[in-house]
């Protein structure tokens, strides 16, 4: 995420690092979103990078690194999902639309999650349904989360793996996920793994209205409620 704001800072100064951070678009948005939370939240900013990422052909780790964090998927309802910053509703919603979640395990516990849907993504934030095109060529990817303390070891590129070796097997060859333009450390890691750029979408909820406006079509969208979703087709490079 970007950096927190203190408060005893100038807003000049504010907006000059959220900017180096983010970019100049990104960076306003940013501070924007700050000010509303500040001011009651009676309204939020979402601002999502979309990206393409290949599935590499081969793991990313060597045949030995992170052995000790076994990693597979966790059904509904299993007790371990506990461990995670996720709410009961959240789940329900995922695993109702058909989306996966791999498991990171480490002397028992749950450290970690990665969550896949093989098919289009209807998001739990805003919104809004991703549709990956080619249709069983791309799926979405999304949510990778470790335990704050364990970050610095393995269990990111274990799961990765893993979650890329269940795709590769389905002749999956592309993930794409949204990535807040907010968080410079995710997109930054995510380039690394050899994501690429394909659009960005900003949503302005308040109350039961929502703006979507996106370099990818629809390019502008308004709703009042939750029967008008707009529909974002999201196709792979052609490269």
């Amino acid at each position: 995420m970007a950096r927190p704001l203190e408060n005893s800072e100038p807003m000049a100064d504010k907006i000059r690092k959220a900017i180096e951070e983010l970019g100049p678009l990104s960076g306003v948005l940013y501070l924007l979103d700050r000010i509303l939370q500040k001011l009651g939240g009676f309204a939020v900013i979402r601002r999502y990078v979309l990206v393409a990422q290949p599935v590499p052909e081969r793991p990313l780790l060597g045949p030995r690194r992170g052995r000790s964090i076994e990693v597979r998927l966790v059904e509904p309802g299993d007790p371990a999902l506990a461990a995670m910053p996720l709410s009961e509703a959240v789940l329900d919603y995922r695993y109702g639309q058909g989306a996966l979640c791999f498991g990171a395990f480490q002397d028992g516990r749950m450290i970690g999650c990665q969550w896949l849907c093989l098919g289009p993504y209807n998001e739990d934030e805003v919104r809004s349904r991703f549709v990956p095109r080619p249709a069983g060529r791309a799926a979405w990817d999304f949510d990778i989360y470790v335990l704050p303390e364990l970050r610095q070891g393995l269990a990111f590129m274990r799961l990765w793996d893993t979650a890329n070796a269940y795709l590769r097997e389905r002749e999956v060859i592309w993930s794409l996920s949204r990535i807040s333009a907010f968080n410079a450390m995710s997109l930054a890691s995510h380039t690394r793994l050899g994501a690429r750029r394909i659009g960005t979408a900003t949503y302005v909820r308040a109350g039961r209205w929502q703006l979507m406006i996106s370099s990818l079509r629809p390019r502008l969208h308004l709703s009042g409620g939750p029967r008008r979703v707009p529909e974002l087709p999201l196709q792979v490079p052609e490269d």
